[in-house]
């Protein structure tokens, strides 16, 4: 079998085991291949050193549109240091690009476009059977001379309970379970995440999920769930939960006999999800509360009815005040994002957000700016529309507002979401001082990470943007991870 060597490229330092590429190490290992993984970040390039990368057959590479500065690093070392090594890019965006994203990048050998488990079985027998026709390899684009190949689609894994649990144990897990943990304002100290679903029923314009899962919503059974639950219970001695689904809240039947099997286990789990405001309701919402759920995260987005429809969001706003107050009755906190810097919004459309967010009862808001990611109908609107002003992508994320030109100028954007920020700033702060045990454990967690609180103030400084601290605080903690590959 093939000795393979996966890397997740860390732009962010999230501290989130990366769960995609935890599925391929997975399944790579369950079909016999000899498996390496990295979690690699600017700091750490001399893993590529270590001699299980330098002898690998094969590299595996993810690449999101925000990965791609520090991706492109890591594949220019790993050819300078094995010219044979052959390198495959997976991930949206090259499986977005798929001929020009392989045009553009000569270290890269092959692209896997789509679901990646099969196909890089798939590939990984080849390379080892030294095969060099590619041909009947389905979603993936490959090279044959001069040319640039691309074979057919494949098929979606229709039933994900066939697939084994992430791979965690390719690194040092414990290093992602550390405080303050992944449940925004809960202090917890080994909170693991988990998917249970791939895809998205809703087709918003700014994302792109529903490319890479072609538009298609596909679960996980109730209780193939609940037995990675219960490894992480008795194999990392979890106290909670960050279940990272687009959509965690729908389907009624299926929430509430997870919860109900969940209660009946009782580890008295923390744990938190995100939701869309039109598939939650009171059995819901009733049936999370009892199971431990303490946080609900809802993508709001705007508080205009025209920019909710432009974006494909299909809420009304009468509906998200419904889903806030239902949440809140039964003592479950609840986050909103909103974003700012739509193509067609205006003022008025602006003020309509921040009025809505004065009006809601959030615990705690956020706000971003739309980004035009590759797969996603903003994406292709922005290209269309010669609107792309920024062409370096490894500089396009959330809160950059001079990627595109819309309707109002980076400036005023800026302003407004000031305006959005001001006005959420006491119930945000507010959502930290209601939990004094948290924030007594924060604030030592702090101090003994001083370093993290400097950098963190030198960004929010230069980004004129406090409301940001938190989030400049958590992306320069690095302290305990430094162990965290094998």
């Amino acid at each position: 079998m093939a000795n393979v060597c996966l890397i997740y490229p860390r732009d962010i330092n999230l501290n989130f085991f990366p769960l995609g590429i935890g599925y391929i190490a997975a399944f790579l290992k369950q079909q016999g291949h000899n498996v390496t993984f990295l979690d690699m970040t600017e700091s750490n390039l001399e893993l590529l050193n270590k001699s299980k990368v330098k002898h690998a057959d094969i590299v595996g590479i993810s690449i999101t549109t925000v990965q791609l500065g520090l991706a492109e690093k890591i594949v220019d070392l790993l050819k300078k240091n094995n010219h044979q090594v052959k390198i495959v890019a997976g991930g949206i965006h090259p499986s977005y690009f798929k001929e020009e994203f392989l045009k553009n990048n000569h270290n890269i050998d092959f692209v896997i476009y789509g679901e990646g488990e099969i196909t890089m079985n798939e590939l990984c027998c080849a390379m080892d059977q030294k095969q060099e026709d590619f041909s009947g390899i389905s979603g993936l684009i490959y090279r044959r001379g001069e040319d640039i190949m691309i074979n057919p689609p494949r098929d979606l894994i229709f039933d994900l309970n066939l697939l084994p649990f992430p791979a965690r144990e390719l690194v040092n897990y414990k290093t992602y379970l550390q405080p303050p943990g992944l449940i925004r304002g809960v202090w917890t100290v080994r909170t693991a995440n988990i998917t249970t679903s791939r895809g998205c029923p809703g087709r918003c314009t700014f994302c792109g999920v529903n490319y890479l899962f072609d538009k298609r919503y596909r679960r996980r059974t109730v209780d193939n769930t609940l037995a990675e639950v219960d490894f992480l219970v008795s194999q990392y001695n979890i106290d909670s939960i960050y279940f990272m689904d687009d959509t965690f809240l729908m389907n009624t039947e299926w929430i509430e006999e997870f919860c109900r099997k969940l209660s009946e286990r009782n580890y008295c789990l923390k744990w938190s999800c995100y939701g869309r405001v039109d598939t939650v309701n009171e059995k819901i919402i009733q049936a999370i509360k009892k199971a431990g759920c303490v946080q609900v995260e809802y993508g709001i987005e705007s508080g205009s009815i025209p920019v909710l429809k432009q974006i494909k969001k299909n809420i009304e706003v009468d509906k998200i005040k419904r889903a806030i107050k239902l949440t809140k009755e039964n003592n479950i906190r609840a986050l909103g994002s909103f974003i700012f810097g739509f193509p067609d919004d205006n003022v008025e459309n602006l003020m309509d957000s921040i009025n809505l967010a004065g009006q809601l009862n959030l615990d705690f808001s956020t706000c971003y700016f739309a980004t035009p990611y590759p797969a996603s109908e903003l994406y292709e609107q922005a290209v269309r529309e010669n609107r792309i002003v920024e062409h370096d992508l490894s500089k396009w994320y959330v809160r950059n507002n001079k990627i595109w030109k819309v309707n109002l100028d980076s400036a005023i954007l800026q302003i407004f979401r000031n305006k959005f920020l001001r006005k959420v700033r006491f119930k945000n702060t507010l959502f930290f001082f209601k939990n004094p045990g948290f924030l007594f454990n924060l604030i030592l967690f702090a101090f003994k990470n001083f370093d993290a609180i400097y950098k963190s103030i030198i960004d929010s400084i230069k980004f004129h943007s406090f409301d940001d601290l938190g989030y400049y605080f958590y992306v320069h903690l690095s302290k305990g991870q430094e162990e965290r590959n094998i």
